[in-house]
């Protein structure tokens, strides 16, 4: 009868009571470190995570899904509260805008999902200035910021950062150190323009202010150069980027007049189509007419939904783990996470 060989486990897996001996501490402090719960300090955390990676200690991916599937059964305590802060004059002009509100809907949602509270601040109140708003912060206990979009490019908020934990949307915000979240516009328009040549228009143009290009790193500009680049058979329409203090009806009117575009892909609250009403022009019998940020639902104009609760929802999850890791102040490498959109057929394109 043959002998059933024993298997012998060489590596025994580590233990968290194995990384409590060899730091001197209770096994229930090393769980909290190696989960980087604020309660223990950042220098202490590193310190077990140290000596864990020193002993070849690897979470045991069995119990890790079962305290996963636990936790979604158990309703979640309140864990603190995290600041939305708003820059822009009046209270209603940044959520007064379907895709930035969504970015706060979808914020408040995973907030309240994770045991947070999001609570908006307005930093342009009477009487209000970055100290004064860094004192409140702080006296309420926020360790955690969303900077929200920013009016105009190359804005600042010179809060006091070494006490918060903080992530923005887009690149409007100046200096860029910050952590971001955003669309990623580059591909937002590389995908509007591949969509209009699918739909036979030849003669494609770009239509948009340089403030907003700026604000988005000049992704679509790039993206459109790019397009032609690559697809030199295509004929270019000259893009036209609109400079503060021209005014857009009058540079949209000649601008059509001069290049006829049989599409026209642009962003903000610009009347396009009401001013090409204005010359004679229907769209989309005349000229398409493209948006790269169009509302979640209801909306007739074609383009690109930036998925905006899903870049809200994104940016807290990195937040509430910044806050749990104890990291402040400016990140010594900041990271870009780019969420990709979805194009809508609308109403304002037709197949040619």
């Amino acid at each position: 009868m043959a002998a059933f060989a024993q298997t012998v486990d060489v590596n025994p897996r580590v233990t968290l009571r194995d990384i409590a001996a060899a730091a001197g501490m209770h096994y229930s402090t090393v769980s909290l470190a190696l989960r980087d719960h604020p309660r223990i300090s950042a220098a202490v955390r590193q310190r077990i995570k140290d000596i864990a990676a020193s002993l070849g200690y690897a979470p045991d991916p069995v119990l890790s899904a079962l305290n996963a599937y636990r936790k979604t059964k158990v309703p979640v305590a309140y864990q603190s509260t995290l600041a939305w802060l708003d820059n822009w004059e009046g209270p209603v002009l940044l959520r007064g805008q379907a895709t930035f509100n969504e970015y706060f809907e979808g914020a408040a949602e995973r907030a309240r999902s994770l045991g947070y509270e999001l609570e908006e601040f307005r930093l342009r109140e009477k009487g209000m200035t970055p100290e004064r708003a860094s004192k409140i912060l702080r006296s309420r206990g926020i360790k955690g910021v969303l900077l929200a979009p920013q009016p105009s490019y190359g804005m600042q908020v010179p809060l006091d950062y070494n006490h918060f934990s903080a992530i923005t949307f887009g690149y409007s915000l100046q200096p860029r150190v910050f952590h971001l979240v955003t669309n990623h516009q580059f591909h937002s328009m590389a995908m509007a323009l591949r969509e209009l040549t699918e739909l036979g228009y030849k003669r494609i143009g770009l239509f948009c202010h340089q403030d907003i290009d700026d604000k988005v790193d000049n992704a679509y500009h790039t993206a459109f150069w790019h397009f032609h680049h690559k697809n030199p058979r295509i004929p270019k329409v000259p893009a036209y980027l609109v400079q503060r203090g021209e005014r857009d009806s009058t540079a949209l009117k000649e601008w059509y007049r001069k290049c006829k575009p049989d599409a026209i892909v642009s962003i903000g609250g610009l009347g396009i189509i009401d001013w090409l009403h204005e010359i004679g022009v229907e769209v989309p019998r005349d000229c398409a007419y493209v948006r790269l940020s169009v509302a979640r639902e209801g909306d007739p104009i074609s383009g690109i939904y930036e998925n905006g609760l899903v870049i809200g929802r994104t940016a807290v999850d990195f937040l509430v783990g910044m806050v749990q890791r104890g990291e402040r102040g400016f990140p010594h490498t900041p990271i870009r996470i780019l969420v990709e959109g979805e194009w809508r057929m609308g109403t304002t394109v037709r197949r040619q």
